[in-house]
């Protein structure tokens, strides 16, 4: 393996640098954004924007009319068979993406300026598609940014090197254990010592080609069986490289799950019922981590997704991120969880939550879906948030499903979405 010429640019580390601009206001009230920061952003003459008044901050919040992620599910199989994974709460056709219909996407990416990034995943491994390498490929050509998220085990040697040579940007790797034998327990495959060998193989063969790319995230999803690991989870993950961390609560698709969420308490409150602090940076390790948190817990704080400038609850993060979802058979979706049918539980009830398609890529160009009149009117009331407190209530039949509510809207209805509500987080 050969170095490359260049040394690793400091953007290159994926971790965004905090940057300031500094604007005049006119004589007349009105703010100009920097023309390139616009365009990033797709903030144009006369694009309507929500601004949201926090604490002492002001957040202008993305425009619904900007499409700036594509998530992409190469198929739906995967070779674990993962308690928390939503394909035990469902009856449907496994399958992988077709070229042709991948190739519809690529050509609809290209209808956007700037190119929308790409997140390989959905509910399926990505790398048992037997042409992952070479949609990585053609998104990367394209201009857009990718990441990938995977379980790691089939990070051999050969993809390890393509993606450095392709530049994919991040790589996600799903560990919900640091021992062999919390990670069995979650994941019912005895894996963890091959995925850390695979880690560590990246980590070389980065080094070896001089790059930062891709960027290592390591994603946890936390319940009671394993939340003890989550500090060691992050230790791993330092030492492996990694320089990006996710943590989810679990969604809780089966009876044994219900058993393992750790928000039912709070599951009724909503942010307003708790009392909030602000921490110093400290040195952290070991129980020290636990122990604080856990004393914190119980006198009532709450912390959020631990970015002070965003909300928790009554935001769909799809729509905050600008991103529309592609299952493997071309049906477009708004978001992750409303690509499959599937259960999941809300408290002790349970849910049947419906898919919700768009349109199928096969038979409309990705533009024309994003901007059709009906999904604009969807992302609308999403960003206001439009829809009944259901976590809160959770009293009456109707939650019971995803398509009405008592505000008489259409489907599909996210007043019980456990995303919307900050306890469930995807990359």
């Amino acid at each position: 393996m050969q170095r490359k010429d260049r040394a690793p640019r400091l953007s290159d580390r994926g971790v965004p640098a905090r940057k300031r601009t500094y604007l005049a206001v006119a004589p007349n009230g009105s703010i100009a954004l920097p023309p390139d920061l616009a365009k990033r952003s797709g903030i144009l003459p006369g694009t309507p924007l929500c601004i949201e008044e926090l604490d002492r901050q002001i957040l202008l919040h993305r425009p619904i009319t900007h499409l700036d992620r594509v998530y992409i599910e190469p198929t739906n199989d995967c070779f674990f068979a993962c308690k928390t994974c939503m394909r035990h709460s469902w009856n449907e056709q496994l399958g992988r993406m077709d070229m042709a219909v991948f190739e519809r996407v690529i050509d609809g990416l290209k209808e956007f300026s700037p190119v929308p990034s790409v997140l390989f995943g959905g509910y399926g491994e990505p790398l048992s598609h037997p042409d992952i390498l070479d949609m990585v490929q053609r998104v990367k050509a394209s201009g857009a940014e990718v990441e990938l998220i995977t379980n790691g085990s089939a990070l051999d040697e050969d993809k390890i090197q393509r993606l450095v040579e392709l530049g994919l940007d991040t790589i996600w790797v799903s560990l919900d254990g640091a021992t062999p034998e919390c990670y069995s327990e979650v994941r019912q495959a005895p894996a963890l010592p091959g995925i850390v060998r695979n880690l560590r193989l990246l980590k070389s063969v980065k080094y070896e080609m001089d790059t930062q790319k891709p960027v290592l995230g390591i994603a946890f999803v936390a319940m009671k069986k394993n939340l003890s690991e989550l500090a060691e989870v992050i230790s791993l993950g330092l030492r492996l490289g990694a320089l990006k961390f996710s943590a989810s609560n679990v969604e809780p698709h089966t009876e044994q799950l219900r058993g393992e969420i750790l928000y039912e308490k709070i599951l009724g409150q909503n942010m307003g019922s708790f009392s909030l602090m602000d921490l110093p940076r400290m040195d952290g390790g070991g129980e020290w981590d636990h122990d604080v948190a856990t004393m914190l817990s119980d006198c009532g704080f709450h912390f959020a997704n631990g970015r002070a400038s965003t909300r928790s609850e009554d935001t769909c993060p799809f729509v905050e991120k600008g991103s529309v979802s592609v299952r493997w058979d071309g049906q477009v979706s708004p978001c992750l969880p409303l690509l499959h049918t599937h259960d999941a539980f809300l408290g002790s009830r349970k849910r049947k939550v419906r898919e919700f398609g768009l349109a199928s890529i096969k038979e409309r160009r990705l533009r024309e879906i994003w901007e059709d009149p009906s999904h604009v009117a969807l992302r609308s009331r999403l960003q206001k948030f439009e829809y009944p407190p259901c976590t809160l209530c959770n009293s009456c039949d109707l939650i019971d499903s995803n398509q009405e509510d008592c505000f008489g809207n259409v489907p599909p209805v996210c007043g019980g979405c456990l995303w919307a509500q900050g306890f469930v987080l995807c990359p």
